[in-house]
């Protein structure tokens, strides 16, 4: 199946582009998209995404459609669906 992700901030400079499809398993997760984002990118976006344990980053803030989703989600993502990555930003 099909996903759109798209990236924002940081995360957006480390893949070079504002987003991108990719191609995933039937009944991927979340963690399924941002694994197969990280193997088309570099150590930096890796970094960024994922833990040292090819886990999710818990500070990424992800949202599938309109609605935030927790990194550890087992939900099952839908064909044609767009996962947006936005890294946390701190300041004042």
């Amino acid at each position: 199946m099909n996903v759109t992700v798209e990236y924002t901030a940081q995360i957006k400079r480390a893949a070079g582009t504002t987003r991108e499809s990719l191609d995933v398993a039937d009944g991927a997760t979340v963690a399924d998209v941002l694994r197969a984002a990280a193997e088309q990118h570099d150590d930096s976006f890796r970094r960024l995404v994922l833990t040292s344990e090819n886990t999710p980053q818990p500070t990424l803030l992800i949202f599938v459609a309109d609605e935030q989703v927790r990194a550890d989600s087992t939900e099952s993502l839908a064909d044609g669906t767009t996962v947006t990555l936005l890294s946390p930003i701190s300041g004042g």
